[in-house]
C-alpha cells in the first residue's frame, strides 16, 4: 500500500518520502574510538573511487571489522531501520523487527572533498551516520551539508509563492546523527571546508522480510 499521510479533514499527503532522523545513544562515549578505529584504516588502506571526489572511501566491509565499537553502530544500525519500517508499516505505531542484510563503509573528508549526485541501487534504505563533522568553516556556506532532491519529475514546473514543490531538503551534519532514507532518493554531499577530518559512515540496507515483534513477516 503506497506511503500517505491523511490530514485531519480527510485531504491527504500523496507519496511523502520519509527521512528519518535517529540519535544514537551513548554516541559521545562511542564516537572518538569510531574516529580512531576509521583514521586507522584510512592509513593501513588504500580508499576506493565512488562518489566521492577526494577522500578517502573504504571498502564495503566496515561491519565485519573486529572491533567492539563496530558493533555498537550495528545496534544503531538497526535502531534506525526499525523507525524506517514503523513509518512504512500498515499498523502505525507498531514495534517493527524484520530479516535485513546491511553492508557500511567509511567516508574521510578534508577541505575540499565532496560526493557527487547519487543514488544507491539495489537495496532499500541507504543511510549515513556522523562519527566526526571536524571543523567546518563558519564562513563557508552549508559546507559538509547532505541535500537530497527532489524526487518528483516536474515538481519544480509549478510556481506558487513560497515555492512549496521542487527544491532540496539540506541537513546539517551533526554528531551522533544518523539518517535513513529510500535507496532511490538522489542526494549529494557539498565540499567540506575546514580544518581536520569530516568522518562519516554509509550503509546500505536490504529488507528481506518485516512486520509487527511476535506478528507475521511481509516478504
Amino acid at each position: 500500500m503506497p506511503l500517505e499521510i491523511k490530514l485531519k479533514d480527510g485531504s491527504v499527503l500523496a507519496f511523502p518520502t520519509p527521512i528519518v532522523r535517529y540519535q544514537a545513544p551513548e554516541a559521545e562515549a562511542v564516537n572518538p574510538r569510531l574516529r580512531e578505529i576509521v583514521l586507522a584504516r584510512a592509513v593501513a588502506e588504500e580508499g576506493i573511487r565512488r562518489s566521492n571526489v577526494g577522500g578517502w572511501h573504504s571498502k564495503d566491509d566496515l561491519l565485519e571489522w573486529n572491533e567492539p565499537e563496530i558493533q555498537v553502530f550495528k545496534r544503531w544500525i538497526q535502531g534506525g531501520a526499525r523507525r524506517m519500517l514503523q513509518i512504512l508499516s500498515a499498523e502505525k505505531g507498531a514495534a517493527q523487527q524484520g530479516e535485513l542484510q546491511v553492508v557500511a563503509w567509511a567516508n574521510v573528508s578534508r577541505q575540499g572533498d565532496y560526493n557527487k549526485i547519487h543514488n544507491h541501487p539495489g537495496c532499500s534504505f541507504s543511510g549515513v551516520y556522523y562519527v566526526d563533522v571536524g571543523q567546518p568553516d563558519p564562513e563557508a556556506h552549508e559546507t559538509g551539508y547532505i541535500e537530497f532532491l527532489e524526487p518528483r519529475l516536474g515538481a519544480d514546473m509549478i510556481e506558487l509563492p513560497g515555492s512549496p514543490f521542487g527544491g532540496k531538503h539540506k541537513v546539517e551534519p551533526e554528531n551522533g546523527l544518523m539518517l535513513v532514507f529510500p535507496a532511490w532518493l538522489y542526494h549529494y554531499v557539498n565540499p567540506y571546508h575546514g580544518p581536520g577530518e569530516r568522518i562519516s559512515i554509509a550503509f546500505n540496507i536490504t529488507v528481506k522480510s518485516f512486520g509487527p515483534k511476535g506478528g507475521s513477516q511481509t516478504k
